[in-house]
């Protein structure tokens, strides 16, 4: 019988950010940050924060949002829903609390609303084409597999840092035993 060491620095939980390890293959994954919006026993949800979308939100729905905002792909589940989002709880306040000062959904005219009257500014939201989802305990037996690591969620780091180089800055809040990692090339083979 093969012996696993299980990892218990890394649990998932809702507010958690997924970072998946450097070496994933699955390419709607590879070098991922995902947003862990809702963890239950009956399964997952999350939105991948660092995949940009093809089309803005003007190009692809323009008639919804009075703001030209970039889209992301926030999974490869329901690729034809729209998700949202933000840090303006006093604009929405029927928005659901997934970590301190990062709220998910609520109404679009609201957000149209908050927006128009400088309550909010564009980089207050991130808007998301389908989402990531886990089977019950699917998650959990991809974590036993060390494909993801996680650390809580923070305003900061979700809606400041550049969506370009957020799974390198998320590695490296990880400690010093996974910083390098972040400049590891694709192909270890390239080193």
């Amino acid at each position: 019988m093969e012996i696993r060491e299980i990892n218990t620095q890394f649990k998932a939980k809702r507010g958690s950010l997924l970072l998946s390890e450097p070496f994933m293959l699955d390419p709607s994954f590879k070098k991922s940050v995902v947003l862990l919006t809702d963890h239950q026993t009956d399964g997952s949800v999350g939105f991948v924060l660092n995949r940009l979308y093809p089309l803005t939100s003007m190009e692809l729905i323009p008639e919804l949002l009075e703001t030209d905002f970039p889209l992301y792909t926030g999974g490869p589940v329901e690729p034809n829903t729209l998700h949202f989002i933000h840090r303006k709880k006093e604009c929405i306040p029927e928005a659901n609390e997934i970590a301190p000062g990062i709220f998910w959904g609520g109404s679009i005219e609201q957000v149209n609303d908050c927006l128009n009257a400088g309550r909010a500014n564009m980089s207050d939201f991130r808007f998301f084409i389908g989402y990531s989802g886990w089977a019950p305990g699917q998650l959990e037996e991809e974590m036993e597999l060390k494909s993801w690591w996680t650390l809580d969620a923070t305003s900061n780091l979700v809606f400041e840092t550049d969506p370009n180089f957020l799974w390198e800055a998320a590695v490296k809040t990880l400690g010093l035993d996974y910083a390098y990692l972040a400049q590891a090339p694709e192909n270890l083979a390239w080193n």
